[in-house]
């Protein structure tokens, strides 16, 4: 299953991706997560530029004109650093682990080892088949873990299929 070339982290500077890497690890897959998880952020700036497009044909008075474009630009600068975080972050399944580093602010690196899988669940919603995402959910024996829940992953079936083949087997043994 080939995913889209805008999904593929292909050009992540080996240096910020070894630095999460074990020695014995190899970056099996490394994916970034599906842009459907900025559509709300989307969604309120164009909102917005609507609401302030009305908005300032009805309002005469500048003070206020002032503050209604003033909102809008806050919403259009969490979009921008919403999409600069998006891009910034990956999911990442080697031999060894799966593991999201994520955040810009604070980095966050979330994983759990394929020898604690005991079961992996993938979860779509009608939006989620409709553009090609789902939730890869990680389970493992009675105990909560930092990673158990990977939303907004493309192509889910295949992530699980190639997590399924590193943490179970293959099938030949």
């Amino acid at each position: 299953m080939r995913l889209p070339s805008f999904l593929m982290v292909r050009n992540v500077d080996p240096h910020h991706l070894q630095r999460y890497l074990l020695p014995q690890e190899e970056d099996a897959v490394v994916i970034r997560r599906h842009p459907a998880m900025l559509l709300r952020h989307i969604a309120e700036a164009v909102l917005g530029l609507i609401l302030a497009g009305v908005l300032s044909g009805l309002i005469a008075q500048s003070t206020v004109l002032t503050v209604i474009w003033a909102v809008w630009f806050l919403l259009l600068g969490r979009l921008a650093f919403k999409v600069y975080e998006w891009s910034d972050e990956f999911f990442a399944v080697t031999g060894v682990r799966v593991m999201l580093v994520h955040g810009l602010v604070t980095r966050r690196v979330d994983m759990m080892p394929l020898s604690k899988i005991t079961d992996l669940t993938v979860d779509r919603s009608v939006f989620g088949r409709m553009l090609g995402y789902g939730t890869v959910v990680l389970e493992s024996a009675g105990q909560d873990q930092a990673l158990s829940k990977v939303r907004f992953v493309p192509e889910p079936e295949g992530i699980y299929l190639q997590i399924s083949a590193v943490a179970f087997g293959h099938g030949d043994d």
